[in-house]
């Protein structure tokens, strides 16, 4: 009896890790992970650092010169030195499309280099829904 028990849950576990939620999870992870190395590279830089986050990747940049925008041309290397660093989504999961910047100091700011009216939300969905905030004031990224 105890036997079965185990092999009807060890089934379900092994569904629910090897489902999409987990992929979902790693990406949430991933993209975390590189909005905030996006926030240290600009720290570390002293430089503004632009992330592009898109409904196919997410890549970092460098902004222009005047700290106005956010060309996609100049890339930032990640860790590993891939120009520009890049996550890429996987099929079936949604994320939120946003541009904007950190600057020197780690403050979050627009696209533009403004100071945004508040926090930004990235939201992350598939086989589940996962968020993050990136504080407006202070540009620390959280879960």
């Amino acid at each position: 009896m105890i036997i079965a028990i185990i092999g009807v849950i060890s089934v379900f576990v092994a569904a629910r890790i090897s489902g999409g939620e987990a992929q979902t999870r790693g990406f949430y992870d991933e993209l975390l992970s590189q909005v905030q190395y996006a926030r240290k590279l600009a720290i570390a830089q002293r430089r503004r650092i632009c992330v592009h986050m898109g409904p196919a990747d997410s890549r970092l940049y460098y902004s222009n010169p005047a700290g106005d925008a956010c060309p996609a041309t100049s890339a930032a290397a990640g860790p590993t030195g891939e120009a520009p660093f890049t996550v890429a989504a996987r099929s079936g999961i949604t994320v939120t499309t946003a541009t904007f910047q950190f600057d020197a100091l780690g403050r979050y700011l627009t696209s533009g280099g403004a100071a945004p009216a508040g926090s930004l939300t990235v939201a992350v969905t598939g086989d589940g829904s996962f968020s993050f905030i990136v504080e407006g004031g202070t540009g620390y990224v959280h879960r």
